[in-house]
């Protein structure tokens, strides 16, 4: 077989294309997939933004009616709402002319490759980000400022979200911000039984079946513990049965204890969060999938100057959070 640097422009193409088909089907893509994210496409032409809103709440139960009397109107209640725009990335890499005539086929090799997962590592990033800066309200990527609050204008996390038919609020942070273990998982737990309202404030009712962590060992293996263990991982007693078996799922994302741009940041470690997939407001709409635009005769992609082959890769979408009605999350750090 020839060398790469060897290649015509066609070759090199056929290579770069056929690699980015590849890597779109084997790629981990764990946030996009991880069941807390409603994954759409936006039909082209149909504008560059969406309105999400929460479900329409009325009211769950009758009132009495006296003999001869109207029956009262039902409450209806609208939820909040949240408007996201789409945004694009984007990324180009150039095969210079040295590079050919050097046989620098190993150099050539990695920056084609590698051009196929940028968009989706940060479409990957972008949606751990939402966890990673869940206390917070804003975070800056790339030298700009990206707003996250979700419908009442608060962080995800917050410990006095509100409710727009009533005076109640709510708490979806974990007390205390504890490390996984079996107390903390039930404190969570307890959480979505005592603090859910739908917005007129009346209780209602989440199932929450998620475990979210980061790539932390030790997280992990305390929740596959508690998950897996014979019996009740708290008594000596082997005959007790371990209530937690098949009840939650766990899902593992190692860009969560990381910075905006994805170095390693050890002080977001111990993060987790419980989550209530059928009830997450967490939408991901793509308009232009991840595409790796490659030059070829007649479309300027090599450049008369310097005559060197520029391959570009792009994806455009827009993502949003509406409530935190869905999830609770611990730092996992004692803090208060």
């Amino acid at each position: 077989m020839a060398n790469i640097s060897s290649f015509q422009l066609s070759q090199l193409t056929d290579i770069v294309d056929r690699t980015f088909q590849d890597k779109q089907k084997t790629l981990p893509m764990v946030m996009k997939n991880s069941g807390i994210v409603s994954v759409n496409t936006m039909p082209m032409h149909t504008g560059d933004s969406k309105r999400f809103a929460e479900r329409i709440d009325t009211s769950q139960y009758a009132g009495v009616r006296d003999e001869g009397e109207d029956a009262a109107e039902g409450v209806v209640q609208y939820g909040y709402e949240k408007d996201a725009t789409v945004y694009t990335i984007a990324q180009v890499r150039s095969i210079t002319k040295l590079m050919r005539d050097a046989g620098k086929d190993q150099q050539i090799i990695d920056k084609i490759t590698n051009l196929t997962e940028v968009c989706p590592n940060t479409i990957e990033l972008d949606l751990a980000n939402r966890l990673t800066f869940a206390w917070s309200t804003t975070y800056v990527y790339d030298g700009a400022t990206r707003t996250i609050t979700v419908g009442d204008g608060l962080a995800l996390m917050s410990a006095s979200h509100t409710l727009t038919g009533s005076a109640t609020t709510y708490s979806n942070i974990v007390t205390s911000n504890p490390a996984f273990s079996k107390g903390s998982l039930e404190t969570a737990e307890k959480s979505f039984v005592e603090e859910s309202y739908d917005n007129l404030g009346v209780k209602c009712y989440y199932s929450p079946d998620t475990i979210i962590t980061t790539d932390d060992p030790n997280t992990i293996n305390e929740v596959r513990q508690l998950m897996h263990a014979t019996a009740d991982v708290s008594t000596s007693n082997a005959g007790t049965k371990n209530v937690y078996s098949n009840k939650y799922k766990l899902v593992s994302v190692p860009r969560i204890a990381t910075t905006a741009a994805g170095a390693p940041d050890s002080t977001k470690r111990k993060y987790w969060f419980l989550a209530a997939s059928a009830a997450s407001d967490f939408y991901f709409y793509s308009l232009v999938e991840p595409y790796v635009k490659a030059p070829r005769d007649g479309n300027n992609g090599e450049s008369f100057a310097s005559e060197s082959w520029s391959y570009l890769t792009g994806a455009t979408y827009l993502m949003a959070i509406v409530s935190g009605k869905w999830i609770r999350g611990s730092r996992g750090d004692a803090s208060a």
